[in-house]
């Protein structure tokens, strides 16, 4: 049976956003794109909390990198939909 709790929630809000933020990446607006980016930034919150229940947490050693790509890719979208 089904069992509703925390990592079960985390599970569902983290594909849930992915889900949401590849469908938002994928447009040709910038501004769109740009919260692409904010959405995958938000998945970092479920993706951390999961990642430490199921002790992977060696996988965290690689999201500062994650990020720093993440940030970059918003900021020039930012500076695209300003043109």
């Amino acid at each position: 049976m089904f069992d509703i709790n925390l990592f079960n929630l985390a599970q569902f809000a983290d594909q849930g956003l992915s889900l949401w933020g590849t469908l938002l990446l994928t447009s040709l607006s910038a501004k769109t794109r740009m919260y692409g980016f904010l959405v995958f930034i938000l998945v970092n919150i479920p993706g951390i909390y999961l990642l430490i229940v199921t002790e992977l947490w060696w996988i965290l050693a690689v999201t500062p990198l994650w990020l720093i790509l993440n940030f970059r890719g918003l900021l020039n979208n930012y500076k695209e939909s300003r043109e």
